[in-house]
């Protein structure tokens, strides 16, 4: 029986049992296919098999709604949502669910979410002058463009008459957005050619409904999917100002000189004046619409500039970005709350924060600390690239050969390909992802030599891939090593399965070089056997662009920005069944880094649904992003371009800092040594009645806030938050000072210990001849700063949460506590809870038996001396209530290298794309 005529007649099928009730219970979709249905008799068992997996994605996917904060909002499309005539809606989501196109739950989970931010949007039936403006917080490679698809759909319906849509830098990405909002909102091919014109399935979907009309409708489109918005072509579209009887729709890229054209358009619908409008603008990417994202601040301030004037041209306007990563100056770059409420792309009336389906694969599953993923898919890069494809090159250089762990990744992609072409998914698109250099003349070499190697293995298996000599093929012999590697443990098939449909699942892949001078990928136009592609790029790869089916990434980048690390997370999205068939390759830092820059993101969200909970205001959710470690380090960052002071305010509150970076030198260590044995010293002899009674640690409780201050301002630490200034001041010294008479005053102090190991404490504690330090042996050199090495790739210095952070307080008052924060929030993190539960705040002294991890060390020694321990610190801090103080720093070369070397790399791809 044919798959698609089984899955349409098992849908109607379910449909009539489930009513909408979803998900569906364990075990209900196979019982139904294999027993159940009127056809379960003339089901081949594998294509049952097939039928199932299928439907568990449509039925077994569920989506929460996500949070939001917001101003002044009045419910207006709630009221008039019953008298709209929802015709694209209505029939994108009917598209949506006939074509299997999402699971049910995520269509309805997107429809209550983009109803709720219509309604924070401005009310096109409200004739006096307005303006909106709001943010939506998704994940990288999430469903943003399914999410404001429908929001596009309901705004035209409601009324806007004015779209525009800012589809990033790139032209491929452009291009990418045209065409995906062609088939989900115009419902033709916008080629500006009636002739040529494809009419897309979401047209017919109203076809032989009762009381539908006939007629089809399509927006206006001033933009096509060959070229972008030009003011020749617009004159063609016939529309006059007050007079747009449909959505006029424009699909752009965020080029000043098209941007103005557009403007300078709109403004000649009323001769110069404003019109009526009412306009949408969706800015996807909005982090990369800010003005200080390349070294040079004039390019996108000239950009941010022209998003301004598009918005001017229309009295009635809402403004609405989206983005993954929510660091951009929109947020950061004001030195006053009242300067950043007047940048005109502030999100003042509302910020959104999207939840992923739960068959999004994420940070959380991937690089949490819990990620189930990680040690399945993430692959550290060895050293074999660096003589060959070295992070810090130049144009001009020469690729000799690609390293071996490349290769490797090429016929992980081609056996990937092999196997789901056995499981008979063969025809469904998938990619790899290769991002080794920001340098087009690069990429392009790159690209050659991995299309000789795919030619060599498409030779190879030609001739060897069906014979039983097949070992005689060097080729051959490296793909069988990569499929006991890699994938013989997580496969059904067996390698003499795989060889046998070898020639056929790699026949297909094409190596293509996304970028600039590149080719874009048209997945519009693939053929029915899918399009498989190895993808070399840099920037297009960086930032929006989607790869179908991305099974395997290998990135070799020196990236320094968190938001642009973040959004190379391209191998992020929806794997149903296959997730532990990819493989993710990047270097160890990158890796490590990443880790940090997502949980710093996550930390971000958890912040935004306890602000929701408080009924806070997106102006204070800015002010809080600026005040995270990550929101300072980018401002700092831009602000090293002026020669002034830096104006800082940190807000540390419900967070557990850690120093995880030490100088690679034994006289500080030794120093630091000395003073915590000071500190033992007054703690016994001064404080001995505040000791407390743990079996893993020594814990004093109650310590007077100046113990700790002084503690802090003997250690020298080169992190951003604990590095000292000239006047010996650090971040974390000044937000303690700032509460020293009040919230922190008092302080739990804790030396944590265990009862075997080989190097003892050094400490004269009662005690404390019978335990032994903590060890760390999986440390690294920082490879941007060769005095600096890492305590973990994790960059964690403590034992997991809650066991660190109880110290002082443990017993059934926190356990309490903490019980009833988590039966109000099941998905808060142990830490967070642990965290919000305490009353006072805590310094763990951290004494280790540390080791470089020998596979990681790069040749690179330890100057510790051998017998001593390795100190270092971690401060766990609990709410506030007092407002961070922002304050100027006269920025020490320590604290000038770390921002220095941010900012190096920070926007390295944009500079590219102006130059």
């Amino acid at each position: 029986m044919d798959f698609d005529a089984a899955l349409s007649f098992l849908r109607m099928e379910i449909d009539k049992i489930v009513k909408g009730r979803f998900p569906v219970p364990p075990g209900f979709l196979e019982g139904h296919v294999k027993e159940g249905s009127g056809i379960s008799k003339i089901l081949e068992m594998s294509l049952a098999e097939r039928l199932v997996r299928h439907l568990e994605t449509i039925y077994g996917t569920n989506q929460d709604h996500g949070h939001a904060l917001k101003t002044d909002f009045e419910e207006w499309y709630p009221k008039r949502k019953e008298e709209i005539n929802l015709y694209f809606w209505r029939r994108l989501q009917k598209y949506w669910l006939d074509h299997s196109v999402l699971p049910v739950q995520v269509v309805v989970s997107v429809d209550n979410v983009t109803d709720e931010i219509v309604g924070y949007l401005g009310d096109p039936q409200e004739s006096k002058s307005w303006r909106r403006r709001g943010l939506v917080m998704g994940h990288v490679q999430s469903g943003k463009t399914t999410n404001y698809s429908a929001l596009i759909a309901k705004a035209a319906d409601a009324g806007y008459r004015v779209i525009i849509v800012l589809a990033g830098l790139t032209n491929s990405l452009r291009y990418q957005t045209q065409v995906r909002l062609d088939q989900t909102f115009v419902g033709k091919s916008s080629l500006g050619d009636a002739v040529t014109s494809v009419i897309y399935p979401v047209s017919y979907v109203f076809s032989g409904v009762e009381g539908e009309c006939p007629g089809i409708r399509h927006p206006y489109c001033g933009t096509t999917q060959v070229s972008d918005f030009n003011v020749g072509k617009a004159t063609g579209i016939g529309a006059a100002e007050g007079n747009f009887a449909d959505p006029i729709l424009f699909v752009t890229k965020k080029h000043e000189k098209v941007l103005e054209q557009l403007a300078g358009w709109l403004r000649g619908l009323r001769q110069g004046g404003q019109i009526d409008g009412p306009m949408l603008l969706i800015d996807d990417e909005a982090d990369n619409a800010s003005i200080n994202t390349a070294k040079d601040p004039g390019a996108t301030t000239r950009i941010n500039a022209r998003i301004r004037e598009l918005l001017d041209c229309s009295r009635r306007s809402s403004y609405v970005g989206y983005t993954a990563t929510p660091f951009a100056n929109i947020f950061i770059d004001p030195d006053t709350n009242d300067e950043m409420l007047k940048n005109d792309l502030f999100p003042e009336n509302f910020i959104k924060s999207l939840e992923p389906p739960d068959n999004y694969i994420g940070a959380e599953k991937i690089f949490s600390e819990n990620g189930e993923l990680y040690d399945v898919c993430v692959r550290p890069i060895p050293d074999d690239y660096q003589d060959l494809l070295p992070l810090k090159h130049k144009s001009g250089d020469w690729v000799k050969e690609l390293p071996q762990s490349l290769k490797d990744a090429v016929f992980e992609y081609a056996l990937f390909r092999s196997l789901r072409t056995l499981s008979e998914e063969g025809d469904r698109h998938s990619a790899m992802l290769v991002n080794v250099s920001r340098f087009n003349a690069i990429q392009q070499q790159v690209h050659d030599e991995i299309y000789r190697l795919l030619q060599d293995l498409k030779a190879a298996v030609d001739v060897w891939a069906t014979s039983s000599d097949w070992r005689r093929s060097e080729l051959l012999s490296r793909l069988h090593e990569v499929w006991l590697r890699e994938y013989q443990i997580y496969s059904e098939f067996n390698w003499d399965e795989v060889r046998g449909v070898l020639k056929r699942a790699i026949s297909s892949i094409e190596v293509r070089l996304v970028n600039m001078r590149g080719g874009g990928l048209d997945y519009a136009k693939a053929p029915e056997s899918g399009l498989h592609i190895i993808a070399v790029g840099g920037l297009a790869l960086s930032r929006g662009l989607t790869l179908e089916g991305l099974a395997v990434s290998y990135v070799l980048r020196n990236v320094g920005a968190a938001d642009t690390l973040l959004q190379m997370g391209r191998w992020f999205g929806y794997r149903p069944r296959y997730e532990k068939l990819c493989r993710i390759h990047a270097t160890r830092d990158m890796l490590g880094d990443f880790r940090e820059v997502s949980d710093s993101v996550e930390e971000l969200r958890d912040d935004l649904v306890r602000m929701e909970r408080m009924g806070l205001t997106p102006d204070q959710f800015g002010l809080k992003v600026r005040q995270s470690p990550t929101g300072i380090a980018i401002t700092a960052a831009n602000k090293m371009r002026a020669a002034k002071p830096l104006l800082i305010a940190l807000d540390l509150s419900i967070r557990h800092l850690q120093a995880y970076e030490l100088f690679n030198s034994n006289d500080i260590n030794r120093k630091h040594i000395d003073a915590v044995t000071s500190l033992v010293a007054v703690l016994n002899s001064d404080l001995s009645d505040r000791r407390v009674n743990d079996k893993s640690a020594f814990v004093w409780s109650g310590v007077s806030v100046s113990v700790v201050k002084e503690l802090l301002q003997k250690f020298k630490l080169p992190q951003l938050e604990f590095a000292l200034s000239n006047e010996d001041r650090s971040l974390a010294l000044d937000y303690i000072s700032d509460r020293a008479t009040g919230e922190l005053a008092s302080w739990d102090i804790a030396i944590p210990f265990k009862r075997s190991g080989s190097l003892k404490i050094p400490l004269s504690i009662e005690g404390a001849d019978g335990v032994i330090c903590r060890d760390r042996y999986s440390g690294v050199p920082k490879s941007d700063d060769p005095d600096v090495v890492k305590i973990t790739e994790k960059n964690i210095v403590a034992d997991a949460a809650p066991n660190d952070l109880m110290y002082g307080e443990r017993g059934a008052a926190l356990d309490n506590r903490i019980n009833e924060i988590r039966a109000e929030d099941p998905q808060i993190s142990p830490e967070k809870s642990c965290l919000l539960s305490r009353q006072r705040p805590l310094l763990v002294i951290h004494l280790f038996d540390f080791r470089l991890d020998p596979a990681r060390a790069d040749g690179k020694e330890l100057k510790f001396q051998a017998g001593l321990p390795v100190v270092t610190l971690s401060l766990a801090f609990p709410s506030t209530k007092v407002p961070p103080k922002p304050r100027e720093y006269a920025i020490s070369v320590r604290m000038a290298q770390l921002l220095k070397q941010q900012l190096d790399e920070a926007q390295a791809d944009e500079e590219l794309f102006y130059e």
